[in-house]
């Protein structure tokens, strides 16, 4: 008789360990800075988010400011159980929104980047002369005011930032600033750290805890055990600027998953402290994961590889749980944030009377991918097509219309296959014949006026390049509304006025611009000439969205050549007061080119741009020519009336999936023979496997009597050779083995 099982006694989880707050060298920032931008954050929030922070509690600000270890390194940075702040800037701007006391204006953005940009710096540094300089700026500033403060008749976070910046050096060397003679700036230096917030320290701040269990698949959750190996090994390495690097692997043979930070951190870390090669490091954070159930094993490889191997139960357990549960399905999490959020998504964008040509693929490919994420998941997304319809251009366009189709043309009655060659044809006619060139200026000048005649015509040239659009992407199966440049035409003129008033825009060489910090040349808003340009218009678009459509998000999707433009929109925007980053979020995906086999721009062999409809259709024929050479091989017995519309579905398909499974932000080669190779990680082989194993449950019903949905509800799958666990886990390459992994781990939530 065998022993009594024993009663097995369910015990609470125990607490989370409380974090700790520490000082490591640095001479990027203060400690006192950081802790003052952490505690007011902390001080001004009303319920836990995810900023881990445990403060020490019964520990003032003030005390702190004045203690021992502070004035033996002024020039140190606060780390937060591993984790620094992510800038003192982005810190004190949030406490805007949450207390509701401050506005982000232009007054204030320019208080905060002098103290980051200007007086920061130098006193880190220690040079007398610019700290000098600094101070002079700070005195005269506040000697220009009629309160004690920067920008504001209360505390403001430019003046905590100030604050912070000048005590520690003020204390501990003198002689680089002449505090003692000036009654003004000393007053300010004394009386800000006196202040409710600034003096209550961390006496009664809330504590707040990162959850662990928020994450949304299995790589997040492998990230979230290594970044706790990570800080637990290195807690300065979030101050060093490193961020925890978990990728797919390449190669299942070496694990899932791979940690990449040890050769970066290796170059960071102080010397001192023994780390003499990347696989020293790797070991040390190695030695630091923490026991879970998601990984079996660890391997430290190469110059300093952590390749990372999942356990084959925590797999097997995902496997059986999709199995059960079907699709994944949006978490309550999800429902919950994106709940009565709006995203704007701006893609495509194509350019009226010209044809969209490759150029456009992967921006329509990869923002119908984006909305269809966010639709999934409960955000209300608004697709945006902001076409250029509207600019210079249109006088010649209107002029030519006009010439080949009469003075008063209909959409019925003009016929434009080729949008490229008809515009092409008018640059031609504008740039040789001086008559016509004159009219097509008047053209743009009556156009603007509002002229009916050329409206019409113009709106006739917007009809017809409408209708070319459509049929790409009816095949692509997009949905895009368009909200083009000439909409935000008559937005422009108070926009730049605004901005005026705000002080942000300055006369250069006759333009209007905006120098946005960080980069070297400015935002047009207004060209010399009076006109308008792309600077114009998305600076209109932006208020708009956040101010009018009350955006929590705008995604915007073009080029990664455009990223500079972007950023200085969304600064200039910032800067204005339209945008806070704590109350939404601005973001553009950029991505590269698509490449020809000889690593340039994709062009026919005449060095013309490829048409998207001409690439579709040609993915098509060649689908086509597939589909029948199988067919005479008794590879398939699709119909003959059906060869053509599953081409379409197969070929339009092959080219979504081989441009998504590429790297958004790198250029790649495209190549029809690739995207349509039956085997392999491509679109055509995901769709064959689908349809082969479609086929196999069909006849396994009808020749056998046995329905695989009724066996799996019972079913439990076991792996046990390593071949049944790589394919379990794998799929056919790395694209399906992420999205396999990453709905697994869903599912089985």
């Amino acid at each position: 008789m065998g022993k009594d099982k024993k009663q097995k006694v369910e015990t609470p989880p125990p607490p989370p360990p409380k974090r700790t707050l520490e000082v490591t060298g640095a001479n990027e920032l203060h400690v006192a800075t950081v802790l003052a931008g952490v505690n007011l954050f902390a001080a001004s929030m009303s319920s836990p988010t995810s900023v881990a922070c445990y403060p020490p509690k019964g520990k003032a600000l003030a005390s702190y400011l004045s203690s021992a270890g502070l004035k033996k390194a002024p020039d140190v940075m606060l780390v937060e159980n591993g984790t620094i702040c992510t800038g003192l800037r982005a810190c004190l701007s949030a406490l805007a929104v949450p207390t509701g006391s401050h506005i982000i204006n232009a007054e204030l953005q320019q208080w905060l980047s002098f103290v980051e940009g200007t007086l920061a710096p130098a006193v880190v540094k220690k040079l007398p002369e610019k700290v000098d300089a600094a101070v002079s700026t700070l005195t005269t500033r506040l000697s220009s005011t009629s309160s004690s403060m920067l920008t504001e008749a209360k505390l403001g976070v430019a003046d905590i930032y100030a604050v912070c910046t000048l005590l520690p050096i003020a204390a501990t060397t003198p002689s680089l600033s002449p505090l003692s003679c000036s009654p003004i700036l000393t007053s300010f230096l004394s009386s800000v750290p006196q202040t409710s917030h600034f003096a209550k320290g961390f006496a009664d701040a809330p504590s707040f805890i990162v959850d662990s269990n928020d994450t949304t698949g299995v790589i997040s959750e492998v990230r979230l055990i290594f970044r706790d190996a990570l800080y637990a090994a290195f807690p300065m390495a979030s101050a060093l600027g490193v961020k925890p690097a978990v990728t797919l692997t390449k190669d299942s043979k070496n694990g899932e998953f791979q940690c990449n930070n040890a050769m970066e951190l290796c170059k960071k870390l102080p010397k001192a402290l023994g780390f003499r090669a990347p696989r020293d490091v790797a070991s040390k954070i190695v030695e630091c994961v923490p026991k879970n159930d998601v990984i079996e094993k660890v391997e430290v490889a190469g110059p300093g590889f952590i390749n990372i191997f999942l356990s084959n139960a925590y797999v097997v357990k995902g496997i059986n749980a999709a199995v059960k549960s079907g699709s994944a399905k949006p978490t309550a999490k999800m429902a919950k944030v994106s709940k009565g959020s709006l995203t704007v998504v701006d893609f495509s964008s194509p350019n009226i009377a010209k044809d969209m040509h490759v150029g456009h693929l992967r921006s329509t490919i990869i923002g119908e991918s984006v909305c269809r994420i966010l639709e999934y998941q409960g955000h209300k997304t608004k697709r945006v097509n902001h076409v250029g319809d509207w600019g210079t251009q249109f006088g010649m366009l209107i002029q030519y219309l006009k010439e080949k189709f009469g003075e008063n043309p209909r959409m019925e009655d003009v016929d434009i296959q080729d949008l490229t060659g008809f515009y092409k044809g008018a640059k031609v006619k504008f740039d040789e014949d001086e008559d016509f060139k004159k009219v097509a200026q008047t053209n743009v000048v009556k156009l603007q006026a509002g002229d009916e005649g050329c409206r019409a015509i113009w709106q006739v040239l917007c009809d017809v390049s409408r209708k070319e659009f459509e049929k790409v992407y009816s095949r692509l199966g997009v949905t895009v509304v368009e909200c083009g440049e000439s909409f935000y035409n008559s937005k422009i003129p108070g926009t730049i006025e605004e901005l005026s008033a705000l002080g942000l825009v300055v006369q250069d060489g006759g333009a209007k611009c905006i120098f946005v910090p960080g980069f070297k040349i400015p935002l047009m808003v207004q060209k010399s000439d009076g006109g308008y340009g792309y600077d114009s218009t998305d600076m209109a678009a932006i208020s708009y969205r956040l101010r009018e459509l009350k955006a929590d998000r705008i995604v915007y999707i073009t080029d990664f050549t455009q990223g500079d433009h972007f950023s200085m929109c969304f600064g200039a925007a910032r800067l204005a007061g339209w945008y806070n980053p704590t109350s939404a979020d601005i973001v553009h995906i950029g991505f590269g080119v698509v490449q020809g086999e000889d690593g340039k721009r994709f062009k026919t062999r005449s060095g013309e741009t490829v048409r998207l409809v001409d690439l579709l259709d040609e993915s098509v024929r060649r689908m086509e020519e597939s589909l029948r050479e199988r067919s005479k091989e008794g590879k398939g017995s699709i119909p003959e009336e059906d060869i053509r519309s599953t081409a379409e579905k197969i070929g339009y398909g092959a080219i979504k999936y081989f441009d998504l499974s590429r790297n958004p932000t790198s250029n790649y080669i495209f190549s029809y023979d690739k995207m349509l190779d039956t085997k392999g990680n491509t679109g055509v082989y995901l769709m064959f496997a689908y349809a082969r194993l479609k086929s196999i449950i069909a006849k396994a019903e009808a020749q056998h009597g046995v329905k695989v949905d009724a066996k799996a509800d019972g079913f439990e799958m076991q792996m046990g050779h390593k071949n049944e666990y790589r394919l379990g886990e794998e799929g056919p390459g790395e694209e399906e083995r992420s999205c396999g992994v990453e709905l697994r781990r869903m599912a089985a939530k």
